[in-house]
């Protein structure tokens, strides 16, 4: 999840208080998440079609294996503090079940 201004200006409490609500949120549509992927972020040319088009990439930065809520949140709350230091560029920090990796895999087509 990219960090945004709203984020930003959050208290310590109501940060943790979103940190939980995300892992409780992934564990209701995907089962208990064993990663936090940070990827810095980018949007790529794909083409002229329809006045021209972009995609998002991501290139890993760290993976943090994680095992149990509590720990989840304290991680998400010293990662986002520390990638939301950089302001020229831009991260996607997400929990997940595998290690953080480059995306994506090909280029995409505009139909």
């Amino acid at each position: 999840m990219h960090t945004t201004l709203a984020l930003q200006k959050e208290s310590e409490a109501e940060r943790l208080s979103r940190f939980g609500d995300w892992y409780d949120n992934y564990c209701n549509f995907e089962g208990e998440p064993t990663t936090i992927t940070v990827h810095e972020v980018w949007d790529q040319y794909g083409g002229p079609e329809e006045g021209g088009w972009t995609y998002q990439c991501g290139e890993p930065v760290e993976t943090i294996c994680i095992f149990f809520k509590a720990q989840a949140v304290r991680e998400l709350h010293r990662l986002h503090a520390k990638y939301e230091e950089d302001e020229d560029t831009c991260y996607d920090i997400r929990l997940d079940q595998k290690y953080a990796e480059a995306y994506p895999d090909s280029k995409p087509f505009y139909e």
